[in-house]
């Protein structure tokens, strides 16, 4: 007797489990039919998109192309997000070479100086390195010396002979119609 109501309940259960599944599947054909219907417009709108795309690509093409025949190419560039103030692109240049001349005058100053004292090495004749040398140099010194000392009797001579000269025109002069007669120093002296 227990076998008999479950076999009654069981062809019952098993056309409503039937019809379950047959509205589960029914269910499941219309998901999928919505979800083709949707991946054919998703498809859709990306083609027109690409054709959208392809039109704004030729008409920025056509228009650098008359711009470019008009003998002014302009070239534009999307903004940029932070569109704050910009640096000015003559003030980077003159920045830049600022610092490139800073390096170089701090890097080849330096060489250049050791270059110059090795030029300077090269051509320096060290004084007095070879005998000959020094033996020209104490001729040289000899003659300075002797060419001195003739210098100095020349000045003595030269302040004997303008002394004298000073002393004769302190003498009276005499008539002129008289003969001269030449007084020697010592005898006048003696007058």
């Amino acid at each position: 007797m227990a076998v008999e109501p479950i076999a009654v309940a069981g062809p019952h259960q098993a056309q409503a489990a039937q019809q379950q599944a047959a509205a589960a599947q029914q269910q499941a054909a219309a998901a999928q039919q919505e979800a083709q219907q949707a991946a054919q417009e998703a498809a859709q709108t990306a083609r027109e998109a690409a054709r959208e795309a392809a039109r704004a690509i030729s008409d920025a093409q056509r228009e650098a192309g008359r711009a470019g025949r008009n003998g002014r190419p302009e070239i534009m560039f999307p903004p940029f997000p932070n569109s704050g103030p910009q640096v000015p692109e003559g003030a980077i240049i003159i920045s830049v070479a600022f610092f490139i001349m800073c390096a170089v005058i701090a890097i080849g100053f330096p060489i250049a100086r050791a270059i110059a004292r090795r030029m300077d090495r090269r051509n320096a004749v060290t004084p007095g390195a070879d005998s000959d040398t020094r033996a020209r140099l104490e001729r040289i010194e000899q003659a300075v010396e002797s060419i001195a000392v003739e210098v100095e009797r020349i000045s003595e001579g030269q302040r004997f002979t303008t002394k004298v000269m000073a002393e004769m025109r302190s003498l009276p002069q005499g008539d002129p119609g008289a003969d001269r007669v030449a007084v020697p120093l010592r005898a006048r002296e003696a007058r």
